[in-house]
């Protein structure tokens, strides 16, 4: 068996982390990947601008989310300037939302800011309150609490001089809920995970993000889309219990070498075919490459192991390597397939030819994730192109009852194709994640994701 270190590679071929432990790109151990839960679990949105434009509006409690235009109440109506009360609001919602100072001795980590010009605010909740929380409910309900005791005080409405602008607060902020499930689309209030009582399944809330949002995070850059979508599925796979025990070394592996580029096996395959080979090409040079590094071996020379066609079969001693190979393989044909035709409409074709093609070139070795790359991928294909044809792949998110089915493998596919689209989307991610792109510029945490799983990844490989 290869021992279970990788070296890492950047974008640009350059080894950026040698001989580190699989175990230190786990969710559980990775002190980077730690901090982007945290933060994820603490920091909630807020749209004044949107809030502001409802309210002026008179548009509250619609559910659509296209047009936005159901609900449309002008006596109802007001011109309230929540932008430009920005500051004012922020204040008073960090009264509300921290805890006593100096309590245990340390700062509750409570923080209300403006950002994006004034027209958003970002809330970070105080450790405390999700510590005792069962969920991230806190991200909705103190923000939105917050939000609208701040309001009420500083636009002094009562029930005796505004009893319906008491009622338009409530409404602007959690829509019909809780007459509905959903806060609504003209909820201003977002975060990265989306509201508990939405959860598809079990432990799939940090799985919740649309693969448009991973791309407009990592602005287009294809191997940072990438590992944002590796540690953000696997934190999913781990708290859902796919990721321990039988399956804690099959979960690690891919993560390095697929979410990781471990060894630069996706980069020198995506090299070596990118300028004229195809997807059966990258299957050739996947298993050309995998007997070279003995994760696969012939079976025999004679028959039924060799055909009489010269038909071999190959068997594998280690399989969570194989399929760590063979994911990263699959991610190398999706971006030289993607890459060539710079349209992302193609990728579920091209992870679901992937997998049928290596198993019958190796003679029935498993495909990626054991077919649930190819599963997934038929369905996939299937909704890109005909009842759902206008969204295309990067409108869906990761917990989506078509993509969620894998083990967090295919998503960073689909989120490797989306960087490498030229625009041929009727959902582009300038379209849909326009909030996206700002937080990116607002929060330095997601930037560079490779570099700096990488580098916490080093910090602590010595404890393994």
């Amino acid at each position: 068996m290869i021992k279970d270190k990788v070296d890492v590679y950047n974008d640009e071929g350059e080894c950026i982390g040698e001989d580190l432990p699989i175990k230190a790109f786990s969710p559980l151990y990775n002190p980077y990947m730690v901090k982007v839960y945290n933060m994820i679990k603490r920091t909630a949105f807020i749209s004044l601008e949107k809030l502001e434009q409802n309210i002026r509006k008179g548009r509250f409690g619609e559910m659509t989310t296209l047009r936005q235009d159901e609900i449309q109440m002008p006596q109802f109506e007001r011109k309230w300037k929540l932008v430009d009360m920005g500051p004012e609001i922020a204040e008073k919602m960090n009264k509300i939302i921290s805890m006593d100072e100096g309590f245990n001795g340390k700062d509750d980590g409570s923080n209300v800011d403006l950002i994006a010009g004034g027209k958003m605010l970002r809330v970070s909740l105080p450790q405390r309150r999700i510590d005792i929380a069962a969920s991230i409910a806190p991200l909705y309900t103190i923000t939105g609490t917050a939000l609208a005791q701040s309001l009420i005080d500083l636009l002094d409405l009562n029930p005796m001089n505004d009893i319906d602008g008491c009622n338009i607060v409530k409404t602007a902020i959690f829509g019909r809920f809780p007459q509905t499930r959903e806060f609504g689309s003209s909820c201003p209030i977002f975060a990265f995970c989306k509201p508990p009582q939405l959860e598809e399944g079990i432990g799939t809330l940090f799985r919740g993000l649309m693969i448009n949002h991973i791309v407009a995070l990592s602005n287009f850059r294809t191997f940072d889309a990438v590992a944002l979508a590796t540690l953000l599925e696997q934190a999913g796979q781990t708290e859902m219990g796919n990721a321990i025990g039988w399956y804690e070394r099959y979960n690690l592996l891919t993560t390095a070498y697929q979410g990781f580029n471990g060894n630069n096996l996706v980069l020198d395959l995506i090299k070596e075919y990118g300028t004229d080979g195809t997807v059966s090409d990258v299957v050739h040079g996947l298993i050309e490459r995998s007997l070279n590094d003995g994760v696969i071996y012939p079976k025999g020379d004679k028959f039924p192991h060799t055909q009489p066609s010269g038909y071999k079969i190959y068997s594998t001693k280690d399989y969570p390597l194989w399929n760590a190979y063979s994911c990263a393989g699959l991610l190398a044909a999706v971006c030289v397939n993607v890459g060539a035709s710079r349209a992302a409409q193609g990728c579920g074709a091209v992870m679901s030819s992937f997998s049928d093609i290596l198993s019958f070139e190796t003679g029935g070795l498993p495909d990626p994730d054991a077919g649930r790359i190819f599963g997934t991928a038929l369905g996939f294909t299937f909704y890109t192109h005909s009842i759902y044809g206008g969204a295309g792949p990067g409108a869906f998110t990761m917990d989506h009852v078509i993509t969620r089915h894998t083990s967090g493998f295919f998503t960073p596919c689909v989120a490797a194709a989306m960087c490498l689209d030229a625009g041929t989307q009727i959902f582009t991610p300038k379209l849909t994640s326009g909030n996206y792109f700002t937080l990116r510029k607002e929060i330095p945490l997601l930037t560079d994701v490779v570099v700096k799983t990488t580098e916490a990844a080093k910090e602590i490989k010595n404890k393994f």
